[in-house]
C-alpha cells in the first residue's frame, strides 16, 4: 500500500487522536496539488481531533508556516496553573535559562530594551525594570490566575500570549502577566494585582508583537511586549474619562476598547460609558485625535490598515467613520443591532464588519428565546468625495449558536472580538453559558456551552480561547468545505404566531435593511389570548430609544371558531391600541380578553387606576373606568378576572385594596369595596389584596388577602355580604384564583412554606372557617417576588400556569395530575398566556410568540 493509499484509508477510517498520528507525516509529504485535494476530507474531521503535532507547532511559532498547517484544527497550550508557574506541558523549544543578556552597559535586573525611544515624561522608566520578567522589582514569580481569565491578547506568531486575570476581591486586581507557549520561562509582568483594585478587559497586542496595551482603573497603559517596561499611561484626567468629581473614581466601570491600525503605528481607543474615542500614537501615547464631547462616540473602535479611518459605536446599534487627520463624521448607518460588542474594518476601509446582538430569531426559537442572539452586519463605505456613504447589508446570525448565548449581557460586552483577515472577517462572542466563533456568511466554525474569553491574533490566522484550559483554534482548520450542509434542528413543540411585527407599524419605520421588528425592545411580561389563539395582545417596547411601551394587538381572521381551532393561514392583522387617556401618562398593569373573544380590557396605572375596554375587531374603545383611590398612592399593581359569561368583570388594586366589580356593556359599577388594612408587620405590606375572581355568572366575587397566612374570601356582589371566609393550609403565596364552571368550587393556585407548588380546592357550601389542605403539583419551585401566574377552571378542569423564578415555569394539567408543557425561561423574561377555554398556550418573548394544543398534548 502506497503513502497515498494509506493516507486515504485513515481519512477514510473514524476520526481519532492515534489515526491522526499517523496521518499528520503522511501529510507533510503530500505535494500542494495532493494537499488541496485531500483537504475536504481532512476538514471533515472534527477539530478538536486535528491537533497541531509539536513538530508543525515548532515550525509554525517559529514562522515557518507550511502549507499542510493549514490542515490542523487545534492545539492545547496548557492549563491556567501552567501559566501561573510559566511553564508548559511540552516545549518545542530551548529553555531560556541559557541565554545571557551580552550588553555591556546591562546591569542586572535593570537592562531594559525595547525599541523605542525614552519617553520624555519618566514614566516608562520608572515603571519598567528586569531583564528576565519586567516591571516593578518586587514582582513576585508567580501569578494568580485562581480567578479564571478576564481576557487574553495573542501576538501573530503565538510564542507568547498576554493574559489578564480575574480579580479575587473589590480589594485586588487581577495581574497581567506575559506567558511563553513554547517552553518554561519566568513571566514577563505588566501589571501585578496587588497594585490596583482592576480588571484588564480589553487586552490588545500591536500587529507587529512590540506593545502590549489595556486599560487599568480607566488609565491607558502601554507596555514593551519584551520586557514588561512601561512605555507611556494616559490618566482619565488627561483623556477626558474622568467622571464629574474629576478624580476618575468612576473608571472602574468604564469599559475601554482598544484596535490597531495593521501597520502598529496608531491606537484607536474607545470607552464604554464616559464616551471617550480618540486615537493615539502607538509609541509615545501622543493624541492625534480626540471626538470631540456631545457628538455620541464610544467603544468599540477599529482603524483601517494605515490608521487613517477610524470607525466607532453611536447609540442605539448606530456605527460612525471618521477622518482621522481632521476628525470630520464621513458616514454614519444604524446597524439595527441591540448592542456592539467589536467592530473590524477591512484594511483598505471600504467595508466595516460590526458584531453585537440582535433581539429577534429564527421561527424555530419565536416564544421560547429570552437571549439576544449574537448577531453581525457587514456594512460597506463608499468613499465618494461628495458624499461618503456606509451602507448596511442583510443580517448575520450564526445559526448553531448556543441557545444560553447572551450578545447583550455585560460578559459579552467585555469579551466580544472581531478581526479581517484574508479570507475575510470573522466574530466571536462569549456570555455566561455559551460561546461561538462564526465568520462574515453566518457560519459557526466552533462553539461551545460554556463560558469563554477569547483573541484573534493580528493576522487572523488563530483564535486563542482561554477557559481552565488555553487552547489555540486555526480558523483554516475550522474553515466549511465543500457542500456540507449542518443537520437540521429538531421541530420544537408547538407552532409559530410570530417571530416579529411588521416593519412599518411605529411611525419612521425600522432601521434600514429591518424585515421585521421584534415583538419587543425589552422583555415583554404581560400577554392575553382568546380561546384558538384567535386574537392575541401583549405590552410592547418598540422603540429602542423611548421607554414607553405600547400595546399590540394581533388578530387572524381566517382563524377557525371551534374549540382549540388555531390560526388561520397568513398574516395576522397588527394594530396598536391607543396608550389611553390623553391626559394622563400609563401603564400597563393587567391584560384579560373576554371568554367569548370579542373585546379586550386593559388596566393602566400613575396618576390612579384606569381600566379600558376596546373592541377586538377595530380596536376602538367602549368606555374608560377610573378607580378612585381610597387614600393617596403612587404607580400600583391591578388586578382582572372576567366573569365566565363575560357579563362582567372585576377589577383590584393592591396598592389600595380597592376592588370595583363593573358590567361589560355599560361599564358601570356593579359593587365597589375595601379590603380592611391589616396591621402590617416588619417586611410586610399594608394592603393584601392578592388576586380576584368572578363566578360564572358575576354574582360572587373571589378575593385573597396575605396577613402572615393566605386567605380567601368570597362575597355576594349585589349585597356585599361576605359568604367565605377560608385559610388554605400551608399557603404561602397566591398565583391564581378561579371558580369551577358549576360555581360549587373554588380553586387557588400558589406556592407553599416548603416552596412547592400546589392546588387548594375550597368548597363553597357550608358555614364556618374552611381550612384546605394542598395538592402538591410540583416540588421545589420558587416562586418568589410575586409572580403572575394563571389559573383557569374550564369544562375539563383546572389547568395552571406556575411561574419559576429560577429559569423555569410550568403548565400542569390537575385532572391528569401531570405537566403539560415546560416553560424554558423564568417569571421575568418573558409572558405566558392560557386561553379561557384552557386548551391553547402561548408563550411569548422579545423573539416572537408560539402556540401549543393544550387539549391534544393533554392525550
Amino acid at each position: 500500500m502506497t503513502d497515498v493509499q494509506r493516507l486515504a484509508a485513515l481519512l477514510d477510517s473514524r476520526p481519532s487522536s492515534a489515526a491522526w498520528q499517523e496521518i499528520c507525516p503522511l501529510l507533510e509529504a503530500c505535494d500542494p496539488g495532493l494537499l488541496d485535494t485531500l483537504a475536504p476530507k481532512v476538514l471533515s474531521w472534527p477539530a478538536a481531533q486535528r491537533e497541531m503535532p509539536d513538530s508543525w507547532w515548532a515550525q509554525w511559532v517559529a514562522g515557518d508556516i507550511r502549507p499542510h498547517h493549514a490542515l490542523a484544527g487545534t492545539r492545547g497550550l496548557g492549563r491556567l496553573d501552567s501559566v501561573e508557574t510559566g511553564t508548559v506541558g511540552h516545549p518545542v523549544e530551548d529553555d531560556w535559562a541559557e541565554e545571557v543578556c551580552e550588553e555591556d552597559t546591562c546591569e542586572e535586573g535593570t537592562c531594559v530594551d525595547d525599541g523605542f525611544p525614552s519617553d520624555p515624561s519618566g514614566a516608562g522608566a520608572a515603571a519598567g525594570s528586569g531583564h528576565e520578567n519586567g516591571g516593578p522589582a518586587a514582582r513576585e514569580a508567580a501569578a494568580s490566575f485562581y480567578h479564571g481569565v478576564v481576557s487574553v491578547g495573542a501576538p501573530s506568531g503565538l510564542r507568547w500570549l498576554a493574559l489578564g486575570g480575574g480579580a479575587p476581591s473589590p480589594h485586588r486586581g487581577g495581574d497581567l502577566v506575559r506567558w511563553e507557549t513554547t517552553r518554561d520561562a519566568p513571566l514577563v509582568w505588566y501589571a501585578q494585582g496587588s497594585e490596583c483594585h482592576d480588571e484588564a478587559h480589553d487586552l490588545q497586542i500591536s500587529p507587529d508583537g512590540s506593545v502590549v496595551v489595556t486599560a487599568i482603573e480607566g488609565s491607558w497603559h502601554a507596555w514593551s511586549a519584551e520586557t514588561g517596561a512601561e512605555l507611556w499611561r494616559l490618566s482619565p484626567q488627561q483623556t477626558g474619562s474622568a467622571d464629574a468629581a474629576g478624580d476618575g473614581s468612576l473608571s472602574l466601570d468604564d469599559l475601554v476598547h482598544f484596535a490597531f491600525s495593521a501597520d502598529s503605528g496608531r491606537l484607536a481607543v474607545g470607552t464604554g460609558s464616559s464616551d471617550v474615542v480618540a486615537v493615539v500614537q502607538t509609541r509615545t501615547g501622543a493624541v492625534l485625535l480626540r471626538v470631540p464631547a456631545g457628538q455620541d462616540g464610544f467603544g468599540p473602535v477599529a482603524l483601517d490598515a494605515a490608521g487613517q479611518l477610524l470607525a466607532h459605536a453611536g447609540p442605539t446599534g448606530q456605527v460612525v467613520v471618521r477622518d482621522v487627520a481632521s476628525g470630520a463624521l464621513l458616514a454614519s448607518a444604524d446597524t439595527g443591532l441591540t448592542s456592539v460588542g467589536a467592530l473590524a474594518m477591512a484594511p483598505d476601509g471600504s467595508a466595516l464588519f460590526v458584531v453585537g446582538g440582535a433581539v429577534g430569531g429564527v421561527p424555530e426559537a419565536a416564544g421560547l428565546a429570552t437571549a439576544a442572539r449574537p448577531a453581525a452586519r457587514l456594512l460597506t463605505f463608499d468613499p465618494a468625495a461628495d458624499r461618503p456613504e456606509l451602507t448596511a447589508g442583510e443580517l448575520i446570525l450564526p445559526g448553531e449558536a448556543p441557545d444560553g448565548v447572551d450578545a447583550d449581557s455585560q460578559l459579552a460586552a467585555m469579551s466580544t472580538r472581531a478581526v479581517w483577515t484574508d479570507a475575510g472577517p470573522y466574530a466571536f462572542v462569549g456570555a455566561d453559558f455559551g460561546s461561538v466563533l462564526f465568520n462574515g456568511c453566518g457560519q459557526a466554525l466552533w462553539a461551545d456551552p460554556a463560558a469563554a474569553v477569547a483573541g484573534f491574533t493580528p493576522d487572523g490566522r488563530a483564535l486563542v480561547v482561554a477557559q481552565e484550559e488555553i487552547t489555540v483554534w486555526f480558523l483554516a482548520g475550522l474553515a466549511p468545505q465543500g457542500a456540507r450542509v449542518p443537520p437540521a434542528p429538531p421541530p420544537a413543540p408547538g407552532d409559530v404566531l410570530l417571530s416579529g411585527l411588521p416593519a412599518d407599524l411605529t411611525p419612521g419605520g425600522p432601521p434600514p435593511g429591518t424585515a421585521e421588528l421584534p415583538c419587543s425592545y425589552w422583555p415583554t411580561l404581560l400577554v392575553a389570548v382568546t380561546d384558538g389563539a384567535r386574537g392575541l395582545a401583549f405590552s410592547a417596547k418598540l422603540d429602542r430609544i423611548s421607554t414607553e411601551r405600547r400595546q399590540v394587538l394581533c388578530r387572524w381572521p381566517g382563524a377557525g371558531a371551534g374549540p382549540g381551532a388555531g390560526p388561520g393561514s397568513g398574516e395576522p392583522l397588527v394594530t396598536l391600541l391607543p396608550s389611553g387617556p390623553e391626559e394622563v401618562t400609563t401603564e400597563l398593569s393587567a391584560l384579560a380578553f373576554a371568554p367569548q373573544g370579542d373585546v379586550l380590557a386593559r388596566a393602566l396605572v400613575r396618576d390612579g387606576a384606569h381600566l379600558l375596554l376596546n373592541d377586538v375587531e377595530d380596536g376602538t374603545g367602549r368606555w374608560h373606568y377610573v378607580l378612585p383611590p381610597a387614600v393617596p398612592h403612587g404607580p400600583e399593581g391591578l388586578l382582572l378576572s372576567f366573569s365566565a359569561d363575560g357579563s362582567r368583570l372585576v377589577l383590584g388594586s393592591r396598592a389600595t385594596g380597592r376592588v370595583a366589580v363593573l358590567d361589560t356593556v355599560s361599564g358601570k359599577p356593579v359593587r365597589e369595596f375595601t379590603v380592611p388594612l391589616r396591621s402590617a408587620g416588619p417586611g410586610r405590606d399594608g394592603h393584601s389584596l392578592d388576586r380576584v375572581a368572578l363566578d360564572p355568572g358575576g354574582d360572587r366575587v373571589a378575593y385573597g388577602t396575605r396577613d402572615g397566612a393566605g386567605q380567601v374570601r368570597v362575597r355576594d356582589v349585589v349585597s356585599g355580604k361576605v359568604l367565605l371566609d377560608a385559610r388554605p393550609a400551608q399557603l404561602r403565596q397566591m398565583t391564581g384564583l378561579a371558580f369551577a364552571p358549576d360555581g360549587g368550587l373554588l380553586g387557588v393556585a400558589g406556592s407553599t412554606h416548603h416552596q412547592d407548588a400546589a392546588l387548594w380546592t375550597i368548597p363553597l357550601t357550608g358555614a364556618g372557617p374552611v381550612v384546605t389542605e394542598p395538592r402538591i403539583a410540583v416540588h421545589d419551585l420558587p416562586m418568589n417576588d410575586q409572580p403572575e401566574g394563571t389559573l383557569v377552571w374550564a369544562e375539563a378542569g383546572p389547568l395552571a400556569y406556575f411561574p419559576g423564578s429560577h429559569g423555569a415555569g410550568v403548565i400542569w394539567d390537575a385532572v391528569a395530575g401531570r405537566i403539560l408543557a415546560d416553560i424554558p425561561f423564568g417569571a421575568l423574561s418573558g409572558g405566558v398566556a392560557l386561553s379561557p377555554d384552557g386548551r391553547t398556550l402561548v408563550t411569548l418573548t422579545q423573539f416572537g410568540a408560539r402556540r401549543w394544543d393544550l387539549a391534544r398534548a393533554a392525550r
